[in-house]
């Protein structure tokens, strides 16, 4: 029976990174020193590999002991904690601490040196973190980078901590997810409605009663007594309860009794260790008979070198234990996220997402690859976006999930009023046609009434048909291109700005050369501290027009150009019959990037004509990595120059400019410079940035003369030439 709690007493204790000071706040402080890598291989071999990893040396038996009486989520009683933890960069953040229940309190109280916590700042990051005979253990999400993990450096030691970013892990995974579909899986296409606006979840944290069973055999590799295998899977479910609550408002409590299922012995457990087709069958026996199918709304069992296998939207349900999850390293992040979040994600409904042939669902298969999402194959299903998963749901597995919590058989949670309120999409930018071989962008209008809340956003191709993979420019179908990790900003550009600034690679995020009509769908997550995220999401469409594009930034877009503040400089490019219907584009906006085509956030001009030519007044930003970025008034598609140039504070007695027929070549150079004109030349000088003439030189009637920089310092300098039509100065560059 679903069960509604309308007490806010959980609500109203869940910690809001706005109001800490309000709360009794506890300092609390441990030891932790910096160490090498060399001095950690002196006490065992590493069971975690990362690059650009930083370790400690860390007293959390001094930390332990100082969180006696500290805040439970669930319970306001007790003292929220401030303590600081390490970042992969050697810097410290402070965070604000409160217990959670990923233990029932029956089974926690028999288990007393099993804890764990929940922690947040005023970044809008969100820890799941936990302490145990094991050690700490801790995952930090951010909105503003990739999920940073602390761990044990070296099973059994709880002395050294290896702290890693999830994109740097390094792992040697193997495995396979065969879901059995219990009941009928989603196969058809998902209808999309443009523009169409809801939730995800719906703002009330869902708390499911889990029973996790436990091979002999994964025992056994994680210590061998019934507390080494609970440690670990409370380490696990405290990592997979954080993605479930950041995504859709989920988490799960492990039952008072779940030492029940948990084994010692692989000689006498009733478990077929490594062989998922007969585990799935005996962990739904194993937990009913040991736990009590009324004392439990979803089971699983982790074992060792199985793979995975969970039945489909099995949670309430008779088959709601048709779970396995199985590795022959069943710890650690591809573990928790890669095995057991997806593989529970099928128990709420999720279907796999990869566009590749592995176990694809056709009506889902909306990644381009293996996938890069939970529900993916990544680093499995060749060919591979990448090695892991990345931490969040896809939209669709959200919508599938979102379908049956929401069904009428799914009646077994307890559900929980949360102090927050979504974010509410209010309008996008799809809908727009853009020329094919050309970038473009998409953005969402977000409102939410809560203040603290750190907004993230994922924009996501929503075409699932059978397509060539890696995507091809020539697909009229199909996903051409990949999920990213949720962004804090509301804008994504296809493919990203650091792709097309280096010209590549492309291989995941591929655009269309010919017509055709893509489906995309934003998330936005609030990421609100406390016991559950708020969502909201939008769908729309981009065509695509063969008969135009691709749109191109001209000039600026050589090498060696500099500008000088002040000055008026021409931006061309070529309009590519993008001025004419369908794609109707009647203005551009100009920018500027002083950071190399990384960011944008200099307008140069708004609203000027789509000509193909605009001209604009440099800005007083120097650089000498300055791009520029020309796009459609609606902020649809773009193009940025190719290469970067200089700008430079103007100096005393510079002539302004006068564009006339001249030519400098090479530009770069690394001595001479040929220097070819058309026009009426008077003079030609050698000027250095100062305005100091270094040398004159005669002209001739051949129209062209070479000039000897070999003597000169790598710099720029500039060629100021007199004609009749006035003066004109033009930079070389002197390597």
């Amino acid at each position: 029976m679903k069960t509604v709690l309308y007490s806010l007493a959980v609500s109203g204790s869940l910690l809001i990174t706005g109001n800490l000071t309000a709360q009794n706040t506890k300092s609390v402080n441990y030891a932790v020193q910096p160490v090498s890598e060399a001095t950690v291989l002196q006490h065992g071999d590493l069971q975690i590999r990362a690059t650009d990893a930083i370790y400690f040396e860390m007293d959390e038996e001094a930390l332990v002991a100082q969180l006696n009486g500290i805040m439970f989520r669930e319970v306001g009683q007790g003292f929220v904690a401030e303590l600081d933890f390490p970042h992969p960069d050697g810097t410290f953040h402070t965070y604000y601490a409160k217990g959670n229940h990923t233990m029932n309190p029956e089974l926690a109280a028999n288990f007393p040196k099993i804890h764990s916590y929940d922690a947040y700042n005023t970044e809008g990051h969100f820890v799941k973190w936990d302490i145990t005979h094991k050690g700490l253990h801790a995952m930090i999400f951010r909105p503003d980078g990739s999920t940073i993990f602390i761990d044990p450096a070296i099973q059994g030691n709880s002395d050294y901590y290896i702290v890693y970013t999830r994109e740097n892990f390094i792992t040697d995974k193997e495995r396979d997810c065969q879901f059995n579909s219990d009941l009928e899986p989603l196969n058809t296409t998902i209808e999309l409605t443009t523009g169409e606006m809801k939730e995800f979840g719906t703002c009330e944290l869902r708390t499911y009663r889990c029973a996790i069973a436990a091979t002999g055999e994964y025992t056994q590799f994680h210590g061998g007594t019934v507390n080494d295998a609970l440690a670990s899977q409370v380490t696990t479910m405290n990592r997979v309860n954080g993605i479930y609550e950041k995504d859709m408002a989920i988490t799960m409590e492990i039952v008072a009794n779940n030492d029940q299922v948990v084994y010692t012995n692989p000689s006498t457990d009733p478990y077929s260790n490594g062989n998922t087709g007969a585990m799935i069958a005996e962990v739904q026996t194993d937990i009913n008979s040991n736990i009590g199918s009324s004392n439990y709304d979803i089971g699983h069992v982790f074992g060792t070198d199985s793979g995975g296998l969970a039945g489909l939207g099995v949670v309430c349900s008779s088959s709601k234990a048709r779970g396995v999850t199985g590795s022959g390293a069943p710890v650690g992040d591809p573990f928790d996220v890669d095995y057991v979040a997806h593989e529970m994600g099928h128990q709420f409904g999720a279907n796999h997402t990869q566009n590749n042939d592995c176990n694809r669902n056709n009506g889902t298969a909306m990644e381009p690859g293996s996938a890069s999402t939970i529900m993916g194959y990544a680093g499995i299903c060749a060919p591979n976006v990448q090695s892991n998963s990345d931490d969040h749901f896809h939209g669709v597995s959200l919508e599938e999930m979102h379908f049956e919590i929401m069904s009428s058989g799914h009646q077994c949670e307890t559900i929980t009023p949360l102090s927050n309120t979504a974010p509410t999409i209010t309008g996008t930018n799809g809908g727009a046609t853009v020329p094919a071989s050309t970038p473009f962008a998409l953005t969402a209008t977000v409102t939410d009434p809560d203040a603290a809340d750190v907004l993230t956003y994922n924009w996501e191709q929503m075409d699932n048909q059978s397509s060539m993979q890696p995507p091809v420019a020539t697909s009229t179908n199909g996903p051409n291109f990949r999920s990213w990790p949720s962004d804090a900003s509301p804008t994504r550009y296809f493919p990203k700005l650091s792709a097309i600034k280096n010209n590549g690679p492309f291989t995941w995020e591929r655009l269309p050369s010919v017509s055709r009509t893509m489906n995309f769908r934003v998330t936005v997550r609030d990421n609100a501290s406390g016991a559950g995220g708020c969502n909201d999401h939008a769908d729309v469409t981009v065509t695509v027009d063969a008969n135009s594009g691709p749109f191109e930034v001209t000039s600026p877009n050589t090498l060696g150009i500099v500008w000088y503040e002040t000055q008026t400089r021409t931006v061309t490019w070529d309009v590519a019959n993008t001025n004419n219907a369908p794609v109707s584009c009647q203005n551009v906006d100009i920018f500027l990037s002083i950071d190399g085509g990384n960011n944008f956030p200099i307008t140069l001009a708004t609203g000027v004509p789509n000509t193909g030519s605009a001209q604009i007044v440099v800005p007083s930003e120097f650089t000498n990595i300055a791009r520029v970025m020309v796009m459609s008034e609606e902020g649809t598609f773009f193009d940025m120059s190719n290469f970067n140039f200089t700008i430079l504070e103007a100096f005393a007695g510079m002539d302004e400019v006068v564009n006339g027929d001249l030519e400098l070549y090479p530009n770069p150079t690394n001595d001479m410079v040929n220097v070819l004109w058309s026009g009426d030349v008077q003079t030609i000088e050698l000027v250095d940035i100062q305005g100091k003439t270094i040398e004159t030189f005669e002209v001739s009637d051949v129209k062209t003369t070479a000039i000897n920089l070999e003597s000169l310092s790598s710099g720029v300098y500039m060629i100021r030439v007199t004609s009749s039509e006035g003066t004109s100065t033009h930079q070389v560059i002197k390597n």
